[in-house]
């Protein structure tokens, strides 16, 4: 399904157009956040290679903290344009719904007028 993507393009032919939020493809989103880091665990060997395993440990925990921080971030920034973006086309669409109803109007208005002697 390429429809957040289509959207994010429509964006750049757009004047005032948002940040463009990472597609969606076949239900996965794609960001800019890297891959996931690798999961590692506690070496049970014995004592001492549980106590060198830790600091390894406390990395990985510390690279998934940012990871996930920059996935609720971005997430929250595309979440944020997209629906921006849906908003800045419907307003669009419903302005031009209005003054082609507007432009019709006024045509009825100048066809009585004209043809209907204003009756």
């Amino acid at each position: 399904m390429k429809a957040l993507y289509a959207i994010a393009l429509i964006a750049t032919t757009g004047t005032a157009a948002p940040a463009l939020a990472g597609p969606i493809d076949n239900g996965a989103w794609t960001h800019a956040c890297g891959p996931r880091p690798a999961a590692v665990s506690l070496d049970l060997k014995n004592a001492d290679a549980f106590n060198k395993s830790v600091g390894t440990v406390n990395a990985y925990r510390q690279a998934q903290r940012a990871w996930l921080d920059c996935l609720q971030k971005e997430g929250n920034a595309d979440i944020k344009a997209t629906s921006d973006l849906i908003s800045q086309t419907i307003n669009s669409e419903a302005q031009a719904a209005r003054e082609a109803n507007e432009k019709i109007a006024a045509d009825a208005k100048a066809a009585d007028s004209k043809f209907g002697g204003g009756k």
